[in-house]
């Protein structure tokens, strides 16, 4: 839908001429969709201005930052929310910092590690939005999801602002709940759909002690870089284990002495991945190290605080590996591959390479639960893309399964996935059916509360919280002119 000229003038008048366009020639720049215009807001005042005209005049509007997914109906108005790109604060005392939508990761990261903090970097990538919800590497100190939310500042549907918990009650960022009610659910998207209607403007993120440098000392050039040297009291191995249950008590203890800075169960498909350059090298890497390792297997960074809790560290990692009989992958001994993965679990995100290296796309089922649950469904979804490896369908990693721990393995994470040729359409069919056949495996076995099926199918088994949200979303949007929010999800 085209806006009139008068339409037009009443949105051009909240952003100023240069931050709203309909040039046809520049719309489908923006997902290849003709959108009714993009505008560019500076603030949240503004983004206020834009969603109540977007009311008046019954027009549909969907929020973006750094874009990682979403829907974009053609005709709708696209809010580009690159103008609101400040770190409003770090609080060293209270540990958080503010951010607008367009602030990235990798941003926030580099000011945060200059004062010895961190804060969780999710597996989408370093390129992407601070605010996102979700999981990374460093899940086992930095936790995940809507747990590293606190204060949020939401332009409603209807263009009224929200400040949750305690920004609301005495403009502080601290906490994001209270008094009353708490809005978290709704505002973090823990109710399936998932996607929270309005506009999220600024958001309180968790930090978390970092005991590294200030800076990593890296080396060379893209598409391979390092570490000129490995930081001082910080290591990073990989172990394989004879079994799932020896991996499996060593991940416990391991949870339980919380000395691990993180825990990745990675495959050795993974990790041939992250340490190469290409897909050729990566196949005969894979190959090697398929033969290196004796099972199942996780991937270990530790970082001490000084030499003392580095070796105190170290010692107890070492000595609960031998006592389940895990053995260390040679391969990542070696300081420079040892310095890749460094660089790629905490200053990057290892899930990046470990998705899209092969090129064509991926299929996941992405999976929250207590993590001995987690293990058991993701060897069975990892056992059936064996016929699928096969008959070639997708990219042979094994039918290795990997998940991980999160806050010291207090909860579990596992996001099997297959990597295929969308051009391919008996691989596509193949890779959809798996997906729908091991989502269903994992409801009807009761592994966990997936709800990535039918709302209609799986709402009833789970309190019809479907049916509460549809209402939810109703009363928020009245005009139906939100179909999807912003930068959390």
């Amino acid at each position: 839908m085209a806006f009139t000229k008068e339409v037009y003038k009443e949105f051009e008048d909240v952003v100023g001429v240069e931050n709203i366009c309909d040039d046809p020639s520049i719309m489908p720049a923006y997902y290849g969709t003709e959108f009714a215009a993009v505008i560019l807001p500076k603030d949240t005042a503004e983004v206020q201005a834009l969603v109540k005209l977007c009311n008046k005049h019954k027009v549909m509007f969907r929020p973006i930052c750094t874009g990682w997914s979403g829907m974009f109906p053609k005709g709708i108005v696209l809010f580009d929310l690159r103008r609101m790109n400040r770190i409003v604060e770090i609080n060293e005392k209270n540990m958080y910092a503010v951010v607008e939508p367009y602030v990235i990761s990798a941003e926030l990261q580099a000011e945060l590690m200059k004062r010895g903090l961190n804060f969780c970097i999710k597996g989408a990538g370093t390129n992407c939005s601070a605010m996102l919800r979700g999981h990374g590497h460093m899940d086992q100190t930095t936790s995940g999801d809507d747990r590293n939310h606190l204060a949020i500042e939401w332009v409603t549907p209807e263009g009224e602002i929200v400040r949750s918990g305690s920004l609301g009650s005495a403009d502080e960022w601290f906490c994001g709940d209270g008094p009353g009610p708490s809005l978290r659910a709704i505002l973090t998207s823990a109710v399936p759909p998932g996607v929270t209607p309005g506009v999220f403007t600024k958001a309180a993120v968790k930090l978390y002690h970092w005991p590294g440098p200030s800076e990593f000392p890296i080396v060379g050039h893209s598409p391979k870089y390092t570490l000129g040297e490995i930081p001082a009291n910080t290591m990073a191995r990989y172990y394989s284990f004879p079994s799932v249950d020896k991996m499996w008590q060593a991940e416990l203890k391991l949870g339980e002495g919380e000395i691990c800075y993180e825990l990745m169960g990675f495959n050795a498909a993974m990790v041939s991945c992250n340490i190469t350059t290409c897909n050729e090298e990566e196949e005969e890497v894979f190959a090697k190290m398929s033969k290196e390792v004796q099972g199942p297997g996780f991937f270990v960074i530790i970082a001490g605080s000084s030499p003392e809790d580095f070796a105190y560290k170290k010692h107890v990692l070492e000595y609960i590996v031998k006592q389940n009989g895990g053995k260390s992958l040679k391969t990542v001994e070696n300081p420079e591959v040892e310095g890749i993965l460094m660089c790629q679990c905490i200053r990057i995100s290892a899930s990046i390479r470990e998705t899209f290296r092969a090129g064509g796309a991926f299929n996941s089922i992405p999976i929250m639960g207590q993590r001995d649950l987690t293990i058991k469904w993701a060897i069975g979804a990892g056992k059936a893309k064996e016929p699928l490896i096969k008959n070639g369908y997708i990219v042979d990693d094994g039918g290795a399964f990997f998940g991980w721990g999160v806050e010291q393995g207090h909860l579990g994470k596992t996001e099997i996935f297959c990597k295929y040729d969308p051009q391919n359409a008996e691989a596509k069919k193949a890779v959809e059916q798996w997906q729908q056949e091991q989502t269903r495996r994992a409801f009807t076995e009761k592994y966990f509360a997936s709800t990535l099926g039918s709302q209609e199918d799986i709402g009833p088994a789970l309190s019809n919280y479907h049916l509460w949200w549809q209402k939810l979303v109703k009363t928020l949007d009245p005009n139906g002119v939100s179909p999807e929010g912003g930068a959390l999800v």
